[in-house]
C-alpha cells in the first residue's frame, strides 16, 4: 500500500472537486473505502479504480452544472467521506452516474427528493412533462468464487448454480442457489424508496459472469421464465 500522502496528492491532482467534497477529517486520514478502491489488488484492478474514480469527477462536475455546488455538497459531502468499503465507493459512483445522466438528457434534476415515507429517491428528473422518480441500485453476483492468495474458505464452494429454487425453497447442497432468489429478496422492499402514485424507474447494476437480463427478468417475472422473452412471460 501506497503512503497515504501520495494517494491524497493523487485525489487532489487528479479529481479535484472530490477533493474538495471530502470533509476535514477525510482528507487528513482518508476514508478506509477510498483508500481500498484505488490502492489494493492487482495493477489492473487498482488502474481500473483509478480511472473509474476519474470518471465519478467527471460526473460530479456535471452535477455541480446543473445543480450547484451547495446542492452536491450538501447532497454527497457526507457519503463521500464515510466509504467504509469498495462496495460503497461503487454504489456511490453508480447513482451519481445515474443521476448526472439523467440531468444531462432532461436539463431539470432534483438529487434526493423525500418520498413521503421517512426515505429518499436517488433523483427527480422531468421528462416531456412528467415528473419522475429514480433510483439506483447495484448489486455484484458474488458466483463463481474467484479465489484468492489468503482467502479462507469455510465450505466447498458450488461451481455449478441452480436455475430455479427448489420447489420446497430449501437451499441446494451441491449447486449455488438461484440468483433470481437473492435478487428478488433485495429488490422486495425497493418500492419504500419511491412516492406513491408518481412515476419511478428502477436502474439495476448488476456485474455478474452470468446471465444478468435473465437473472432479473426471473426474479421480476417468475421462474418460469429464466428461458422467455417479453413476448411469452408466463405469469
Amino acid at each position: 500500500m501506497r503512503d497515504q500522502n501520495e494517494l491524497k496528492r493523487w485525489i487532489e491532482s487528479k479529481c479535484p472537486l472530490l477533493w474538495s467534497l471530502l470533509n476535514t477529517k477525510a482528507r487528513r486520514t482518508l476514508p478506509e473505502g477510498l483508500i481500498k478502491y484505488i490502492d489494493f489488488g492487482s495493477p489492473s484492478e487498482i488502474e481500473t479504480g483509478r480511472n473509474n474514480l476519474m470518471s465519478l469527477e467527471r460526473y460530479l462536475t456535471e452535477l455541480q452544472t446543473l445543480c450547484g455546488w451547495k446542492t452536491v455538497s450538501d447532497n454527497y459531502r457526507r457519503d463521500l467521506s464515510g466509504v467504509d468499503s469498495v462496495d460503497r465507493v461503487a454504489e456511490l459512483c453508480c447513482e451519481i452516474a445515474l443521476c448526472a445522466s439523467l440531468g444531462t438528457i432532461c436539463g431539470r434534476l432534483q438529487l434526493h427528493p423525500p418520498t413521503g415515507k421517512g426515505t429518499y429517491s436517488d433523483c427527480c428528473f422531468y421528462l416531456n412533462g412528467f415528473e419522475i422518480y429514480g433510483e439506483a441500485k447495484r448489486y455484484v453476483d458474488p458466483w463463481p468464487h474467484i479465489e484468492k492468495p489468503g482467502d479462507v474458505l469455510n465450505e466447498k464452494v458450488a461451481y455449478i448454480r441452480s436455475i430455479t429454487e427448489k420447489a420446497s425453497g430449501d437451499k441446494p447442497h451441491d449447486a449455488a442457489r438461484a440468483r433470481s432468489m437473492d435478487l428478488r429478496r433485495k429488490l422486495r422492499d425497493v418500492h419504500r424508496q419511491f412516492p406513491e402514485k408518481s412515476l419511478n424507474i428502477l436502474f439495476i447494476f448488476h456485474s455478474s459472469y452470468g446471465e444478468t437480463q435473465k437473472y432479473i427478468t426471473q426474479a421480476l417475472f417468475g421462474n418460469s421464465n429464466f428461458f422467455r422473452t417479453h413476448d411469452d412471460f408466463v405469469f
